[in-house]
């Protein structure tokens, strides 16, 4: 397992194992404003259940349950953030039925794999620097292809909040940190901080804010096959205030 998965897991438990069982009245001031932000409700002798989400291919992580109301959590750390994974065949096909041109489809391949079946560099792949600098202001013009709001939100909706299998549940928020110092994402921040850091440039395919990017580049191995969706804006968050992170969501202040 990779270090990073471990370090997840663990970090997982630990808000698990912090939360689940104890009073409201019990939590420290950090996480009594994080369990505010998702049961406006919640009063001090209330009782709170906290569990793992039981689909580990889920998009939420855990489940954290107040007088028989629950909500779904996805839980991220690390730099840059990877929010979602999937084969690039299912997610060009997402992509046609969102009205995503072929054109706009076939610069995102080529941006994949560093190659097509015309051009390539002496038969290899061009490295990403040699994508970036010769072909850069493809990805420049995909990206603005894709900056419209209703494939944003898609791409929001299925790469960060519910996945490809659509009877799963949804994230109804987004923990991003460990369970000494973090800040929580509402369904409502999460779209609103995607639409406004909207980027066209030569490093990458974006969704907004969100970034696409190959799993891996070693033929050899399945994730060769499988694209990536990064979200770079969410580990500069972390040492920002609360207050920040709120001008920040309503587009009072730009990190």
């Amino acid at each position: 397992m990779l270090k990073s998965c471990v370090y997840g897991i663990k970090n997982e438990n630990d808000i698990i194992k912090y939360l689940d069982g104890k009073a409201y009245k019990e939590l420290n001031e950090k996480w009594k404003n994080h369990m505010r932000l998702m049961f406006s409700f919640v009063e001090e002798d209330d009782l709170i259940s906290c569990q793992h989400y039981e689909d580990e291919k889920g998009k939420p992580d855990i489940v954290i349950t107040v007088r028989h109301t629950s909500v779904y959590v996805s839980i991220k750390t690390g730099k840059p953030c990877s929010m979602h994974r999937e084969p690039l065949g299912t997610f060009e096909a997402f992509l046609r039925k969102k009205g995503v041109s072929e054109k706009t489809i076939k610069t995102i391949r080529f941006f994949h794999y560093g190659e097509t079946e015309k051009l390539s560099n002496n038969g290899k792949p061009f490295t990403p620097r040699e994508l970036k600098d010769k072909y850069g202001r493809y990805f420049v013009e995909a990206s603005k292809a894709l900056d419209k709001d209703e494939i944003i939100d898609a791409i929001v909706f299925r790469c960060v909040l519910k996945g490809c299998n659509l009877k799963r549940y949804k994230a109804n928020f987004l923990y991003y940190g460990n369970l000494e110092h973090g800040y929580i994402l509402s369904e409502e921040d999460i779209y609103s901080l995607v639409r406004q850091y909207r980027q066209h440039d030569k490093t990458a395919i974006h969704f907004g804010g969100l970034n696409y990017h190959p799993s891996g580049r070693d033929r050899s191995k399945l994730s060769f096959h499988e694209c990536r969706i990064k979200w770079p804006i969410l580990a500069l968050l972390y040492y920002r205030t609360d207050e920040e992170i709120k001008d920040i969501v309503s587009g009072k202040l730009r990190v």
